[in-house]
């Protein structure tokens, strides 16, 4: 979880569909910030690019694979079977990105006004996260998106570095390889 500052968000929200497909009615992201939100979720290491299972026409998720019983509350999926979604970039046509947040830090986003609760969340860590409307905006979304993948990661047990092999492994592999 980020413990980064979250300014407020200036300005009035955008004006909000409660039943999709196209969430974000206007305040949209242009098409280059838009790429770069999606950019941005898609190099988060131990995930892969493919469709929403929400069936959003034009969404790009981020997927997990390799969990395919995520833990409640960090998944777009359905619950049992499903891989994790940690979140999902809306089409073009509307650029919200829908994201999963610990329930503290997401009603701290909301507060803020950079996001509204999801209107079909089942947990309550669910949320609408506007999209970007100039570059300053642009990192807050992409640190919030980022972060959200991260978190659904973590509490997935999921982990993305490489472990240091223990002292002397790779000499005991030369020795069987030599001998």
């Amino acid at each position: 979880m980020s413990t980064a500052v979250l300014l407020p968000r200036s300005g009035r929200p955008p004006a909000l569909d409660d039943e999709g497909p196209i969430w974000q009615l206007d305040q949209r992201a242009v098409p280059t910030a838009w790429v770069a939100v999606w950019d941005a979720l898609r190099a988060v290491p131990g995930v892969i690019a493919g469709p929403s299972s929400l069936d959003e026409p034009g969404a790009r998720a981020v997927l997990v694979p390799s969990v395919s019983h995520p833990v409640p509350g960090t998944s777009f999926g359905p619950d049992g079977g499903a891989a994790l979604e940690p979140a999902h970039l809306h089409s073009p046509n509307d650029t919200s990105v829908h994201v999963v947040l610990p329930p503290e830090r997401g009603a701290l986003v909301i507060a803020q006004g950079w996001a509204v609760p999801c209107p079909n969340a089942v947990h309550g860590t669910e949320l609408i996260l506007f999209a970007p409307r100039d570059a300053a905006e642009l990192d807050v979304v992409v640190d919030l998106a980022r972060e959200s993948v991260r978190w659904a990661l973590w509490r997935n047990g999921v982990t993305t570095y490489r472990r240091v092999a223990p002292a002397g492994f790779g000499a005991e592999l030369g020795q069987r390889a030599s001998a």
